[in-house]
């Protein structure tokens, strides 16, 4: 972990590209999507949510287990829909590694899923336990969580008419919050280690 090829970032540098386009020298990092426990653990974690006891009976993979992925039951006869759709290896075969798919529906499931309406409300719930009412501060708090890094002045910009253009003319901007905590869960700066 210490060493500079693991610690490489997937920037791109122009001189680089240009004598090894395909990275064989691995002078950057390959950008990578998280598998699918990967990106339930970390769901569960940025709100609040993982319990990080370790071992235990391996229980269902359903909105009461909030333990991690790897804890989870897996049935060789009906897998787990949504593990399946983050391409998770069948557990009836052997393979050398998992395929990695990019479809419309994995998206899908970050606009329609049950569980990430459930972790947005956690993230928003403890965006406004941990920071003042101060909408800039819960999102510069938001991008911390969920990216390792500060908002940028843009960020914080757009975060904040989201909230405001979202909300009805009744309702006040804090309704807005679960839409924009669902919008930052299903960005692929969450998705994808760089």
């Amino acid at each position: 972990m210490l060493s500079a090829v693991y610690q490489l970032s997937s920037d791109n540098a122009p001189k680089n590209f240009v004598d090894d386009p395909d990275n064989r020298l691995f002078w950057r990092a390959n950008r990578r999507r998280l598998d699918a426990e990967a990106m339930r653990d970390s769901l569960l974690f940025v709100t609040g949510n993982l319990n990080p006891a370790l071992g235990g009976p391996s229980c269902e993979l359903d909105a009461e287990n909030n333990k991690r992925t790897v804890y989870g039951k897996v049935s060789r006869f009906r897998l787990n829909s949504s593990l399946a759709l983050f391409d998770f290896p069948n557990p009836g075969i052997t393979s050398e590694q998992r395929n990695v798919t990019h479809v419309p529906l994995q998206k899908l499931f970050f606009l329609n899923s049950d569980l990430i309406a459930t972790e947005a409300q956690a993230l928003a719930n403890r965006l406004n336990a941990l920071s003042s009412a101060n909408e800039t501060a819960k999102i510069q708090q938001a991008y911390q969580l969920l990216f390792g890094r500060g908002a940028t002045e843009a960020e914080v910009r757009l975060g904040i008419e989201f909230l405001h253009k979202s909300s009805s003319p009744s309702a006040s901007p804090a309704s807005s919050w679960p839409q924009y905590a669902q919008v930052l869960l299903s960005s692929n700066e969450f998705l994808f280690v760089d």
